[in-house]
């Protein structure tokens, strides 16, 4: 396993640990509630990414939300590509586009978040020979440019906001980006988030 994988694990088991110790475990016969967005740790920057894809249109839409260890948005990114994707190749070219977006900025420890689990597996450890393994490598080789940086996956209803963006993505005109004050279309969710 690569330093990356061992950093990601160690990190989703102390957030799962953290949770576990904030939530009330549910008694026999109940559901436990599905997994919320939480703060990065004092220092950090959370980046969740996400993509979207289409049926029958031939577009998808990516996107990445920033926000700060007090939970606040400091930044957004979305764009749409032309092109009928696999799901996982979306995901992939999401974190991809992340990364390039961010790689310069070098001021923060940065925690990039995916629901999309085969591709966090296949960042941090081997892979094959596909296009998606192309873009994991890819991702991989771009993570090296962070002096503190970790991947990490969390459920799909951790990831709302960047999942609400990446779908709004794909009938936008191209690439859009928001600093300091989030889009309207995102602002019901980052509020939810802050609870």
């Amino acid at each position: 396993m690569s330093v990356f994988g061992v950093k990601a694990m160690a990190l989703n088991m102390l957030a799962e640990w953290r949770r576990a110790m904030e939530t009330p475990q549910p008694r026999s016969g109940q559901v436990q509630a599905n997994r919320s967005w939480h703060k990065p740790p004092s220092g950090w920057v959370k980046i969740n990414v996400d993509a979207a894809c289409t049926l029958g249109q031939g577009v998808i839409g990516v996107s990445c939300v920033v926000r700060d260890d007090a939970g606040h948005f400091v930044r957004a990114r979305s764009n749409v590509m032309r092109g009928s994707f696999h799901p996982r190749v979306a995901e992939a070219l999401s974190l991809k586009e992340a990364l390039y977006w961010t790689k310069e900025w070098r001021t923060s420890k940065f925690i990039f978040e995916s629901n999309a689990k085969l591709l966090v597996e296949a960042v941090q450890g081997t892979r094959g020979t596909s296009y998606f393994d192309t873009i994991a490598e890819n991702c991989s080789e771009l993570l090296k440019h962070f002096d503190e940086v970790l991947l990490v996956f969390n459920h799909r209803s951790a990831n709302q906001v960047a999942r609400v963006l990446a779908r709004a993505a794909c009938s936008m005109s191209g690439l859009q980006e928001w600093i300091s004050t989030a889009p309207d279309l995102i602002a019901c969710n980052l509020a939810f988030d802050d609870i």
